[in-house]
């Protein structure tokens, strides 16, 4: 019988809510070995607020790894990935086997887990797995964050990068923020930091902000009593144009929901989403 890691219960949550994006390949594999139980109670406490806020999840991680392949397609050279607080996600895996050849290496940093991590990939993908590192890194501690992904041998500042930071900005100060893009601007804007940011209620239709606020209160009660942060994209752009961002595209959940499928059944207008990712060139 396989070997399964039980995730906590938000991780397991968000896992849950993404099944349907990991149903093949090798990322179907690395799924296949994660314990997702204790996430069901917070799904349910969820899902009474929003029955469909899965399809915020299937948006969010379905474009952000479009995004990500879009640069490494783009970036005609070997290019390397950075993903912090990369939690269990298999979004290495998906990258590799879509573009792998085009991929040198893959860091992937957190707090804790990542030799966890590291044994999964190596059961669920040995072919990929020696592409990617797994360090243990805390995002408040930059300076130690940047030694850490020197000391995998595997980040090379010459080669293009594309920093990924899913699903941590809610719970990162402005200061943090730019200065991990700081870490990665480049002479000639080479370089990608892609991430996706909680907007204000004020910039959210009146009878749509019942459901950011009913689900954050579900979380932030398991895992983040601080509270979480906002960002517009007003201040985004102005936060990271101090950290050399040249320029920053926000893709809205009324676009990406009808890149994905085709349609706008769940947010028929770009106020009607609580979430957007932005794309950062450095």
């Amino acid at each position: 019988m396989a070997d399964h890691t039980r995730l906590e219960p938000t991780a397991a949550l968000v896992m849950l809510w993404s099944e349907q994006l990991y149903r093949t390949g090798s990322a179907a594999r690395f799924y296949s070995l994660l314990d997702l139980s204790a996430g069901g109670n917070l799904r349910q406490e969820c899902e009474r607020t929003c029955p469909w806020y899965s399809e915020v999840l299937l948006n969010r991680k379905s474009w952000i790894r479009t995004l990500a392949g879009r640069f490494i397609r783009g970036a005609r050279r070997p290019c390397q990935i950075i993903i912090m607080a990369a939690g269990k996600s298999p979004l290495a895996l998906e990258l590799l086997d879509d573009c792998g050849d085009a991929i040198r290496s893959i860091i992937e940093t957190d707090i804790h887990g990542m030799e966890d991590k590291q044994r999964l990939y190596n059961n669920a993908a040995p072919q990929h797995a020696k592409k990617i590192r797994c360090v243990t890194a805390d995002l408040s501690d930059i300076p130690g964050t940047i030694v850490a992904l020197r000391g995998t041998g595997r980040y090379d500042p010459a080669l293009p990068a594309c920093v990924v930071m899913e699903g941590i900005s809610y719970y990162l100060p402005p200061a943090i923020l730019s200065g991990v893009a700081e870490q990665f601007a480049s002479p000639d804007g080479t370089n990608r930091i892609i991430f996706d940011y909680l907007l204000p209620c004020r910039l959210v239709h009146e009878e749509r902000q019942k459901y950011p606020r009913g689900v954050w209160r579900a979380i932030n009660r398991d895992c983040n009593p601080g509270g979480t942060t906002t960002y517009s994209g007003q201040e985004l752009d102005n936060i990271l144009a101090t950290a050399g961002c040249s320029r920053i595209f926000h893709h809205t959940m009324h676009d990406i929901e009808r890149e994905r499928t085709g349609t706008n059944r769940f947010f028929s207008a770009p106020a009607d989403g609580w979430i957007q990712i932005a794309e950062g060139w450095l």
